[in-house]
């Protein structure tokens, strides 16, 4: 996925995680740099500003474990901070971003054996390489956004919801 002249890429779950950081910032009345100093875990430890304010103008390409420390930080679920508005089963919001991560490996798996296809077919299908289609295949490494959009859209599928359906090979937590 390619920025525009504005350093914006066309992604909905980009849109979806600044437009909700936007909005609770708002709601609880801070600033950007209040906002920001949520997402420390730690003195010197965190999100810098940097990436809090890329993010929030749609224009970071983050990843699940950093939408993990923003959802931790304002205690909601890393599904409220990717599908917006759409609605999700309630199982969808007790998902975590390795749950997240073995999803996206069930559906790549499942889609790869339904199609039929070759180990690079499937990459090129989804417009990654073959490392990185084994470590989503594994459900390992650090997924970003980008990733999970372009995957969701090869798929034919919702970009912001496609890893919160249920489907006969996926199974929600219990």
């Amino acid at each position: 996925m390619l920025p525009n002249e504005a350093g914006e890429v066309n992604n909905p779950l980009r849109d979806n995680i600044g437009s909700f950081l936007e909005t609770e910032r708002r709601r609880r009345k801070l600033r950007h740099q209040e906002m920001a100093g949520l997402f420390k875990t730690a003195p010197g430890q965190g999100l810098a500003y940097r990436t809090y304010i890329r993010t929030m103008r749609k224009r970071n390409n983050v990843t699940l474990r950093t939408i993990e420390q923003m959802a931790r930080a304002l205690q909601v679920s890393i599904a409220t901070l990717l599908v917006g508005s759409a609605e999700v089963e309630p199982w969808a919001h007790k998902l975590t971003e390795r749950s997240i991560r073995a999803r996206l490996a069930v559906i790549i798996n499942s889609e790869r054996e339904r199609r039929n296809l070759l180990l690079y077919q499937m990459a090129e299908l989804l417009g990654v390489s073959e490392i990185t289609l084994n470590k989503l295949a594994d459900a390992d490494g650090n997924v970003s956004v980008d990733t999970i959009a372009a995957i969701g859209k090869a798929l034919g599928r919702d970009p912001a919801t496609f890893l919160f359906e249920q489907s006969d090979s996926q199974h929600q937590p219990t």
